[in-house]
């Protein structure tokens, strides 16, 4: 499946079904990364990566010590072009490109922020490391990579929870909603198989990030992590 055709059908409808699919918790999430990630960002400019419909670069532009501007990224030109129709100002510096190839200098940003995309960044084999070592290529020394994202429940019974939510909720809803089956498909299994908490903060290691912290969310079903290049 074509991720660039999934996204291309369902920007206008995108963020309503992720605020019903996470009972209304991802705003709450994104507001929670968010402030975790100006606690600890370096100086500007902050970079949104796979910024969507730009839900997230829109709170980091209000997050932003005066003078550090906000760039967003996406390898959907659709959700991009969606964003700035909403919000004009957050997505005035957005760019259409690929999370493992970015069209910036070693060292760019103070920031970078990651928001439910990372499961994305997992499709195939290798490109989550490949992201991961790209991120940490374009922050600056110091620099604070913060990703929000559905995770692994360490508990069963949380585990049992999810899982039935996201097979069975999450591909009706987005049917529903959209017309779209297969992209929330996708959705539902991508969220059943994703790393655990552990196991992404260990791939961010792995990449060259170091003090990689990690706050999980309902009962892990999602989970903020925050790492310093």
């Amino acid at each position: 499946m074509d991720l660039r055709d999934v996204y291309s059908l369902i920007p206008r409808r995108y963020e309503t079904v992720n605020h019903l699919i996470t009972l209304g918790l991802d705003p709450l999430w994104r507001r929670a990364a968010v402030r975790a990630a100006v606690g600890e960002a370096g100086p500007g400019p902050w970079l949104d990566l796979c910024s969507g419909t730009g839900e997230t670069a829109a709170l980091l532009s209000k997050g932003a010590p005066d003078g550090a501007t906000v760039a967003a990224a996406d390898f959907s030109l659709p959700m991009l072009l969606e964003g700035r129709r909403r919000r004009p100002a957050a997505l005035a510096r957005a760019v259409a490109a690929e999370a493992a190839s970015l069209p910036f200098r070693d060292g760019t940003f103070g920031l970078v922020a990651v928001t439910f995309a990372a499961r994305n960044l997992d499709s195939r084999p290798g490109l989550l490391e490949a992201s991961l070592a790209e991120i940490c290529r374009v922050l600056r020394p110091g620099g604070v990579l913060v990703n929000l994202e559905t995770s692994r429940p360490a508990a069963a019974p949380a585990r049992w929870a999810l899982d039935l939510w996201a097979g069975r909720a999450v591909p009706l809803i987005g049917r529903l909603l959209t017309g779209e089956r297969a992209g929330y498909v996708y959705l539902s299994s991508s969220i059943r198989r994703f790393r655990g908490a552990d196991e992404l903060a260990a791939a961010m290691l792995r990449a060259g990030f170091s003090g990689v912290g990690r706050r999980p969310l309902l009962f892990g079903a999602a989970a903020i992590h925050t790492a310093v290049r």
